[in-house]
């Protein structure tokens, strides 16, 4: 298996497809979908993980208007049938250090509380911090903690 991160500029059918499928079966309506994907390859940053040809994963990524050396991880996903196997964390830290070289400072999203799996991969191998809680960030009952890491 040959693991390789593209950033995504074109809006290839195809590959807007296929991030599409990731992110169904990731968040399933919820998922982005070609009217999000497409503004965040021209205005933010979009990033895949292939093995071989095939795409098997997505993430996006937008500057901070008011911090424009952070970014924001707006979601990341990896295909069902990969997941188990240290690709997410891989495909994360890979996805880091390009920022990095691209002069991003830090790197901040948000998780749902409840989700200790993400958080404690996020915290103990990437270097992620909670910064702050925000209460009801998606509505009633839909709280979020914010992590950073410094790049």
């Amino acid at each position: 298996m040959a693991n390789a991160i593209d950033i995504i500029e074109s809006n290839d059918e195809h590959i807007i497809k296929r991030l599409m499928e990731i992110e169904k079966q990731a968040f399933g309506n919820a998922g982005l979908d070609e009217w999000n994907l497409i503004p965040y390859m021209r205005h933010g940053r979009v990033m895949a993980l292939r093995d071989d040809e095939q795409i098997i994963g997505g993430a996006q990524f937008i500057k901070d208007w008011n911090d424009p050396l952070c970014a924001y991880l707006v979601g990341i996903a990896v295909d069902a049938s990969y997941r188990g196997k240290g690709l997410g964390t891989f495909f994360l830290a890979e996805c880091l250090s390009i920022l990095k070289k691209e002069g991003i400072k830090s790197v901040e999203l948000t998780v749902d509380p409840g989700n200790t799996g993400a958080i404690k991969v996020y915290e103990t191998k990437l270097g992620f911090v909670t910064t702050q809680t925000r209460i009801g960030e998606y509505g009633a009952g839909e709280d979020r903690l914010v992590m950073r890491v410094m790049l």
